[in-house]
């Protein structure tokens, strides 16, 4: 038989069912007969939280973070969400119609939302602003532009995703390039964009150890990318995009594997080389120095450097391979970050899977003939050779148009 246990319980659509028995037992009979087991209590589920204790937060159904970019990054935080004062961006409350209380997990995530929320704050304390903060599974990111001429980027929150998904994008282009996996990395890089070049100082000077008014970064095991969007710097959106590209390439490069930035342990080649390299292969061109303001650099031309090399190599004239090597980034000179770029393309293309175990060579200071060797089996001699073939084949002698 069933009973109802009142409208109370009724209420949480729940119900227990009891083992009557068929017939009455009295001492005077002797022993007790054997019963049925009694019958098992069958809880019913909350009818508006399925017993998880939580629900769906309907408080910022319409103001919260509801990104669906091109990328679709999940963000695992966002400044925005976070700032529903029912979930604070975990999208669950409690449920009321049962006692249960909020999951574990959402429990968890509301804390650990809280601490985020609290350090990303600090940032804005720092340089005396509010910006829209976000993470994604590889990098955190600090958004204080207006909006930018991109598709979701007329929102400063817009603008941060759709920058979030760009550099998830780079990263998934870097473990392959780099034969890497997510456990290589230290931690996660923190890019910064600015529309004021005072908040750019401030948050260079706080977050990157460098005055700079236009680009900086922190190398080593836990990267900042910090970077002022200034028309007069940079004129496109686009070209910030590539600014981004280049100075997180180099911050990506210094935190794989081991932490060591290999800018200013002699192998500032690679350093400057991939940053240019990526550019090259999104971009079709290279607009941006490395480091800080490299004065040196504002009078070289930038743009395409197939034609300059294929030319270098084509007339006996090109920078070989240990003529570049040995240098920090900050000695390189201009023509050497262009055949910094095509030694690392050169890499990348003809022996694909490679790049990461010189990298790693390179980091851990061996030297290029033992370097060589191990990884591709060549001397120094063959391997410059074989560089100066590929180039003949591969770069076109023609300028393209940009």
């Amino acid at each position: 038989m069933i009973f109802p246990l009142g409208s109370t319980i009724g209420a949480w659509g729940c119900s227990i069912a009891l083992w009557i028995a068929p017939t009455l037992w009295s001492p005077l009979q002797g022993d007790a007969p054997s019963l049925p087991a009694t019958a098992p209590i069958e809880l019913g589920e909350c009818a508006r939280c399925g017993d998880s204790g939580d629900v769906e937060c309907t408080a910022c159904a319409k103001t919260t973070c509801t990104w669906t970019g091109e990328g679709k990054t999940p963000a695992v935080f966002c400044s925005q969400a976070a700032d529903c004062k029912q979930c604070l961006g975990t999208r669950r409350v409690a449920c009321k119609s049962c006692e249960r209380g909020p999951s574990v997990a959402t429990q968890k995530l509301r804390t650990d939302t809280e601490a985020w929320l609290a350090k990303m704050r600090k940032i804005d304390e720092v340089v005396g602003v509010k910006a829209v903060h976000g993470e994604s599974a590889h990098f955190r990111i600090t958004w204080n532009i207006k909006q930018v001429d991109a598709k979701g980027g007329s929102t400063p929150h817009g603008g941060m995703h759709v920058y979030l998904d760009r550099l998830e994008a780079l990263y998934a282009d870097f473990l392959v390039d780099l034969s890497a996996v997510d456990k290589d990395f230290c931690d996660k890089t923190h890019v910064m964009l600015w529309q004021s070049e005072k908040d750019q100082k401030r948050a260079s000077i706080a977050f990157t150890g460098q005055d700079s008014s236009t680009e900086s970064k922190l190398m080593g095991k836990s990267p900042v990318v910090s970077i002022f969007y200034d028309k007069s710097h940079l004129h496109e959106e686009f070209e910030l995009h590539q600014a981004m590209v280049h100075q997180t390439a180099h911050c990506l490069l210094s935190n794989v594997f081991d932490g060591i930035w290999p800018g200013n342990i002699k192998g500032g080649w690679i350093d400057c080389g991939l940053a240019h390299a990526y550019e090259v292969r999104y971009f079709g061109s290279v607009r941006h120095y490395c480091y800080v303001e490299a004065d040196t650099m504002q009078a070289f031309q930038f743009g395409r450097w197939e034609q300059a090399v294929l030319s270098g190599v084509q007339s006996g004239k090109d920078l070989r391979f240990l003529g570049i090597t040995g240098r920090n980034t900050t000695e390189l000179s201009p023509e050497e970050h262009m055949y910094a770029w095509s030694y690392c393309d050169y890499l990348m293309r003809a022996h694909p899977g490679k790049f990461g175990a010189i990298a790693k060579g390179v980091k851990a200071r061996e030297s290029y003939a033992e370097l060589l060797k191990r990884v591709l089996g060549v001397t120094l001699g063959e391997f410059q050779d074989a560089w100066a073939k590929w180039v003949k084949d591969t770069y076109s002698p023609k300028k393209k148009p940009r």
